[in-house]
């Protein structure tokens, strides 16, 4: 399921209305549709407030399942948690990063 699709599916499942979470995003319903629909992508930042508006967690939204093993040579307890973290959110990471090191080098080069 792609993300626009699985954003959908919770706004859906929790029978929250489109312009309910587009007034919390900040912008009209039919902005908030076409990234929905797929039309628009969903900005890094959005994900945040989608993920209050929603009132669910940021993995849930980009569909991360926890990985359950056996943790027995562990002390406090039998299981452990590895969540693997989608490719898509590590892009976006990673682009965030790319355009904080150019604005930074940009605000550098205008004070000389």
């Amino acid at each position: 399921m792609k993300l626009h699709e699985r954003v959908k599916y919770i706004r859906e499942q929790k029978r929250i209305s489109q312009e309910s979470v587009a007034h919390e995003l900040g912008m009209s319903q039919s902005q908030y549709s076409r990234r929905e629909s797929g039309e628009v992508n969903f900005l890094a930042e959005e994900i945040g407030i989608l993920s209050k508006a929603l009132d669910t967690k940021v993995s849930e939204i980009y569909g991360e399942q926890p990985n359950i093993f056996n943790n027995h040579n562990q002390k406090g307890g039998n299981f452990g948690y590895h969540i693997t973290i989608p490719e898509k959110l590590i892009e976006q990471y990673e682009l965030r990063l790319k355009e904080k090191d150019e604005l930074i080098k940009l605000l550098k080069d205008r004070l000389g």
